[in-house]
């Protein structure tokens, strides 16, 4: 029965609670857009190679870091089920690993970029600045990619533990508070390079709040669950306390 087609009255009743995840999630990938191009509007002023070397890095990121993108979806039903069971050291215990995994596949990558760099660069013929560019994300700017993953691992979090909008408020003041005085300082002291390091810069300030706040928010979800008894612990005791009538 899992491809039973739904009828109207069975959607109306599942729709609120889709839209409930769905127009949070949808506000949240609004903001990566109005950030890169903002990004992107500052990298011009410092030439056109500078705005390809940007293009490049735009290329290479799903394709080395496509892990991670989906990682955010995979830790999902982890993080809820567990939640929905009252495993609560679970999910904490998926948070932490969603994290290493992050930690270690940035890492890895991150190593492969680097040793990888000068072919990279000679496949999209890159020279002068948007070789720099190329080069200074197949170096250290790559590792700043753990920060992006931290903020994927805590939307799911979000997501799942009954507060989307976390994610929204999150991915927003990463694209704008996180991104926009970070390149712009970045752009001024360091030309094109700034502009590449201050937006990683501004994901390490967005990563160490969603972080902060998914914890607050698994530790809050414990202390309400300790609050009030699981349904089905509250039927057994009914059914054991029925029993003893008897």
């Amino acid at each position: 029965g899992g491809l039973d087609r739904p009828t109207p009255a069975e959607f109306r009743i599942d729709f609120p609670a889709i839209m409930n995840i769905a127009l949070p999630a949808i506000l949240t990938q609004f903001a990566t857009p109005v950030g890169q191009a903002y990004v992107t509007r500052a990298m011009a002023d410092h030439g056109e190679d500078a705005v390809a070397g940007m293009a490049i890095v735009g290329r290479l990121v799903p394709v080395a870091f496509g892990v991670i993108f989906a990682l955010s979806g995979a830790i999902g039903p982890i993080v809820g089920q567990n939640f929905g069971a009252r495993q609560h050291d679970r999910v904490r215990g998926a948070l932490r690993d969603g994290l290493l995994f992050v930690a270690v596949v940035v890492a890895l990558v991150s190593t492969l970029l680097y040793v990888l760099r000068a072919p990279i660069a000679d496949l999209f013929g890159a020279e002068g600045m948007t070789r720099s560019l190329v080069y200074l994300f197949c170096g250290p700017l790559a590792l700043a990619w753990f920060f992006n993953g931290v903020i994927f691992v805590a939307n799911a979090a979000f997501n799942n533990l009954g507060h989307p909008f976390y994610s929204t408020w999150i991915n927003w003041g990463r694209h704008t508070l996180g991104t926009i005085p970070f390149v712009i300082a970045g752009g001024a002291l360091l030309g094109a390079p700034g502009v590449l390091i201050g937006q990683a810069v501004g994901g390490l300030v967005a990563a160490g709040i969603a972080l902060a706040f998914a914890f607050r928010v698994t530790r809050r979800a414990r202390e309400a669950a300790a609050e009030r008894p699981h349904p089905y612990q509250r039927e057994a005791r009914q059914m054991l306390l029925f029993n003893f009538r008897r």
